[in-house]
């Protein structure tokens, strides 16, 4: 395992690339590897590390190349090797890595505004329209990633993840089902069982399988991804589609004092493929997604999808959660009223149809006769 004195000398590296040293790495006879680095709290074979190597770290190096400006050497650190998950805004910041992957809702106190999303459930299984209004409203709106700059480091993109889903020891056919249920999450979504009368329960996601084999969790809530990664089909033979959506979990960031000092062509290779990267990694949670939802039901995981009704009931029974946080940090000095109605705005203008409106403060029962026509007409299951 690095040390951090050894792992600060990997991405210092990067930094002493004086003008001097440059032209000499110029030269054939001193050419030398350009050694950066990326860092997350998560597991090895999670996601999202795989997706950042294919469609980040491997452009960079194919663009950087292509350039004819040398060869990129990756330095991984995943897993706890350089810190868990809440740690890594702090080691980008304290120059231990270049490259973070930070989890939202793991950094709350200090990333406040980047967990958008999560307030608002039930908009969109498809995570490309999720990640570039989640990018959208990043890149356009001032304030957004403040917290960011002040702690030393840029935003590059959030990750998108494939649909938030439910994996039960029973079938979960409606939110009656719920209602005093143990359900477990690694991410802050108490809210959304919470207004269905479940019992939210955080926890580490790689103890949920024990614990519903120990009788003591009833479902768990997570990405299908996740929940093939981490097998809990062993414990748990019930699948409910849900359609709580797309999420971002996730921000790809960088230190940015780091970047400044990096040659300029390998700048460019960074700003370049950070416009490809919001897309293709997207397109590839929602495709791991998939794979794991075809995985469980080869292994004869018993699979339901929640009718449309069974999904108004549930966006209706919640608090109007965007509300609360766009109020909450309105009255921060933060844009928060300014996030929520530009994210769905972009969400409409890619023609999503929202189960709820959560750019309003109404009760779900007073938005509109469209919204009660849909109702009625959402007896069957959709696609």
């Amino acid at each position: 395992m690095f040390s951090r004195t050894a792992l600060a000398g990997v991405v210092l590296s990067a930094f002493a690339l004086s003008p001097l040293a440059a032209s000499h790495a110029a030269e054939p006879h001193a050419a030398q590897p350009l050694r950066l680095s990326v860092t997350s709290g998560l597991a090895e074979n999670h996601a999202v590390p795989e997706i950042v190597r294919v469609h980040f770290q491997a452009e960079i190096t194919r663009r950087v190349a292509e350039a004819g400006a040398g060869e990129i050497v990756w330095d991984e650190m995943h897993a706890g090797t350089l810190t868990r998950l809440g740690g890594v805004l702090e080691a980008l910041e304290d120059d231990l890595a270049l490259f973070g992957v930070v989890a939202v809702n793991h950094e709350t106190h200090r990333l406040p505004m980047q967990n958008l999303t999560f307030q608002m459930p039930f908009t969109t299984e498809d995570c490309a329209i999720v990640g570039a209004a989640y990018q959208a409203v990043h890149s356009n709106l001032d304030g957004m990633t403040d917290a960011m700059s002040a702690a030393r480091q840029t935003f590059l993109s959030g990750i998108a993840s494939d649909g938030y889903n439910l994996i039960s020891v029973q079938p979960i056919r409606n939110t009656a089902e719920v209602r005093g249920l143990k359900v477990g999450m690694a991410d802050r979504l108490e809210n959304w069982i919470e207004g269905i009368q479940g019992i939210p329960q955080r926890l580490p996601d790689d103890t949920m399988g024990a614990r519903m084999k120990a009788g003591v969790l009833g479902a768990a809530v997570l990405p299908t991804s996740e929940i093939g990664r981490l097998g809990l089909k062993r414990d748990a033979d019930h699948y409910t589609k849900t359609g709580l959506g797309s999420q971002v979990p996730f921000v790809l960031s960088v230190n940015t004092h780091a970047l400044q000092a990096l040659p300029d062509a390998v700048r460019t290779a960074i700003n370049e493929t950070r416009a490809a990267f919001t897309q293709s990694a997207a397109q590839a949670y929602c495709q791991a997604g998939n794979e794991a939802l075809a995985e469980l039901k080869a292994r004869g995981v018993r699979t339901i999808k929640l009718l449309k009704t069974r999904r108004f009931q549930w966006a209706d029974s919640l608090p109007p959660l965007a509300q609360q946080w766009a109020v909450a940090h309105d009255a921060a000095g933060r844009p928060g009223r300014e996030a929520v109605e530009m994210f769905v705005d972009e969400l409409r203008a890619a023609g999503v149809t929202l189960v709820r409106d959560w750019s309003r403060a109404a009760a779900p029962s007073t938005l509109g006769p469209a919204m009660t026509a849909a109702k009625e007409l959402s007896q069957a299951p959709t696609n």
